[in-house]
């Protein structure tokens, strides 16, 4: 393994809690930033929250996407026709954690939406561009920690070629995970075949569930989340609570998991919920029975053959 060096470290005015310090050291080839508006101090919670945001961002890099973390996860993402597309549908899958919350676009973000913003009380607002108008606003009205991304999104995606945890065992490092889907691997099993706009909806679903907490279940629909559900200790109770979160909108909907579906009550769960497709890991020792089952109730069925586990 290859020697890091971690140096000049700048104070942060407190860690995850007031009695925790906390500090944060630039890193090589990190993101480029300027925050636009008065309050010049991010918190450890904030940059914990925006690198949710933008990480997931970078994904949709070429088109309209918008994002919300908080508490270091994210809470929903869409994209759109438009920025304001795109907003409109990430307050549809969780318009209550917005407060206080992270919230990223990858187009520029205009003064419609700056406005609604200011109203909903979020913390940090990231895009890489904002018309002279919204930045006028924000900086009189609000207290919003305007963040401009000065970097490409698109360079950040597995910017970072470590994962480090340190442990009371010793230093955990591994290889980012940059699996990417490809036609090898994207299968379609059974006999009921997706349309393309599950196909595209599937994918979209995959690539969030590529950032959340395992066990996730991520329920998409017209490129938007609907409901995601993560770090659940089985798989079965992230998917059960993911119907219950997207309520009617699962209906024909995507289900995305991060792994392998290992029961057939994870499968049940979704046909309660009336969900259309489902992707996941494929190749479990059950596998063949979860085929069995989303073919009786015409569930169509992908496998990705690549797992997104992520503790």
């Amino acid at each position: 393994m290859e020697t890091i060096e971690i140096s000049n470290y700048n104070p942060l005015p407190f860690g995850e809690n007031v009695t925790q310090q906390a500090a944060i050291a630039p890193v090589e080839d990190g993101l480029e930033y300027e925050i636009l508006t008065d309050n010049q101090v991010l918190e450890y919670v904030d940059y914990l929250n925006l690198s949710r945001v933008v990480e997931i961002l970078a994904e949709f890099f070429d088109v309209n996407g918008a994002a919300i973390a908080k508490e270091n996860r994210l809470c929903s993402v869409a994209l759109g026709s438009s920025p304001e597309a795109a907003f409109e549908k990430i307050l549809e899958c969780d318009p209550v954690s917005i407060a206080e919350s992270s919230v990223g676009f990858t187009k520029e973000v205009t003064l419609d939406i700056a406005k609604q913003l200011k109203a909903m009380n979020i913390r940090n607002l990231a895009a890489p561009a904002f018309s002279n108008d919204a930045i006028s606003y924000l900086t009189k009205n609000s207290e919003i920690n305007v963040i401009k991304i000065k970097s490409p999104l698109q360079e950040l995606l597995g910017f970072t070629s470590k994962d480090i945890k340190v442990t009371p065992f010793g230093c955990l490092v591994q290889e980012q995970n940059m699996s990417k889907l490809t036609k090898s691997s994207f299968k379609v099993l059974g006999k009921t075949k997706p349309t393309q706009q599950q196909a595209e909806d599937a994918i979209f679903a995959w690539k969030i569930a590529k950032y959340t907490k395992s066990k996730s279940a991520i329920v998409a629909k017209d490129l938007a989340a609907k409901a995601i559900v993560q770090g659940c200790s089985n798989g079965v109770e992230s998917v059960e609570r993911a119907m219950d979160c997207a309520c009617e909108n699962s209906k024909d909907a995507v289900l995305a998991v991060d792994g392998v579906i290992e029961h057939v009550e994870t499968v049940n769960a979704a046909i309660q919920g009336r969900i259309g497709l489902i992707i996941e890991a494929g190749d479990g020792r059950n596998s063949e029975k979860i085929a069995k089952l989303a073919d009786k109730y015409n569930i169509a069925l992908i496998s990705t053959g690549i797992r997104n586990n992520k503790y």
